[in-house]
């Protein structure tokens, strides 16, 4: 069984009086039992002051995440913000891996992987996951690798994201120290009960009429209907110079064959070969459609999955698209408002995303792993 624990501080610039209020909040004597893992999310600037390094060699156990621009745990939420939530367990057993993204990264990610799996009998049951935003290395692309190392585990997580235009300061985090371009994993021994929810769009905000995906690279959509990528986008009314500029505000709905799930994907550009860069695999055969997130979309799609989803004495981790986040416009805090209010007594935790990392369910009774955009996970932990 897993319990947990949260605390948050705006305290940014005073490392000292940071340390001492998160270890009060903690109350660790009382708190702790056999073994522990930290998941943090905080504004990149924690890093640079040096609160987040003494925090986390402050804390006896592991810690684990990413950067974000607005972070909330323990009914608090803003944006200048170090939040923590704290898994513990005396049947459960936690281990942290970290694996550099280079240009080697399958090498890198086959390596660890086969390392760690060699410490132990057992294999981890869940791997929570948090991945770099590297342009020129896709969350889809690294996580197809971990899936294929092994062998189809659940992953859940996030990828770093932070407040800057160009999210120059996100980075992942492991026991404080932050990295521009590794993977950094928490793997999850024992018999953890775990289970998976997500918010993406209304069916009213999804476009009836859908196109098949006739030729693609990856995340490279080349072709639609039998059409070029940017042809087919016209049609259904993007404009060219919006898609060459990279506004990824309008999503693709996609639905692969064999999961039960419709997956979202952002358009990030258009390339000169009138191809369509998006935001994770794009396989020959699925079927696509056009989205459109709102306000109230993204508020009522959290709501309706959270209220069904949150179960008492249970943990929520829960990190969301940082369009979504864009869409919600001047009331940028009430998605994480909401969440927070549904959570009620249980803890929790919640930050925005570059890109989110949850299984879907499969048409064979399991689990399919998936990157996702413009949509909100959940893992309900117990």
């Amino acid at each position: 069984m897993i319990k947990s624990f949260s605390a948050a501080t705006r305290e940014i610039d005073d490392a000292q009086a940071a340390v001492a209020e998160i270890k009060t909040a903690l109350n660790l004597e009382k708190n702790l039992l056999k073994n522990s893992l930290g998941i943090v999310s905080c504004f990149s600037e924690f890093a640079e002051t040096g609160v987040l390094k003494a925090i986390c060699e402050a804390l006896p156990f592991d810690c684990i995440g990413t950067t974000s621009c607005l972070c909330s745990t323990c009914g608090e939420v803003d944006q200048i913000i170090f939040t923590i939530t704290v898994l513990t367990s005396d049947d459960c057993d936690f281990k942290t891996t970290l694996i550099p993204i280079t240009s080697e990264y399958k090498k890198s990610i086959a390596f660890e992987i086969s390392g760690l799996f060699e410490k132990t009998a057992e294999k981890p049951k869940l791997f929570l996951s948090y991945f770099p935003l590297i342009n020129t290395i896709s969350g889809d692309m690294i996580l197809a690798e971990i899936d294929k190392a092994t062998g189809g585990i659940p992953l859940f997580g996030t990828i770093a994201v932070d407040h800057t235009m160009d999210y120059n300061t996100s980075t992942t985090i492991l026991n404080g120290e932050i990295y521009r371009e590794a993977v950094v994993l928490g793997s999850v021994y024992g018999n953890p009960k775990f289970s998976f929810e997500l918010a993406s769009f209304n069916e009213d905000n999804i476009r009836k009429q859908k196109g098949i995906i006739t030729a693609s690279e990856k995340n490279i959509l080349i072709g639609v209907n039998g059409k070029t990528a940017l042809e087919y986008l016209e049609e259904v009314g993007m404009a060219r110079e919006d898609l060459v500029k990279g506004l990824g505000l309008i999503p693709l709905i996609v639905e692969y064959k064999g999961s039960v799930k419709s997956v979202a994907r952002a358009v990030f550009t258009v390339t000169p070969e009138n191809n369509a860069v998006c935001g994770g695999e794009m396989p020959v055969g699925a079927t696509v459609a056009i989205g459109r997130v709102d306000a109230n979309d993204v508020l009522s799609t959290a709501q309706k999955a959270m209220t069904s989803f949150v179960e008492k004495n249970t943990t929520i981790l829960a990190y969301s698209c940082v369009a979504r986040y864009l869409a919600l416009g001047a009331n940028s805090y009430a998605e994480a408002e909401k969440i927070s209010e549904i959570s009620a007594d249980n803890q929790y935790l919640f930050a925005y995303s570059g890109g989110e990392i949850c299984p879907l369910p499969n048409d064979k009774g399991g689990l399919t792993n998936f990157f996702h955009n413009f949509t909100t996970v959940f893992c309900k932990l117990s």
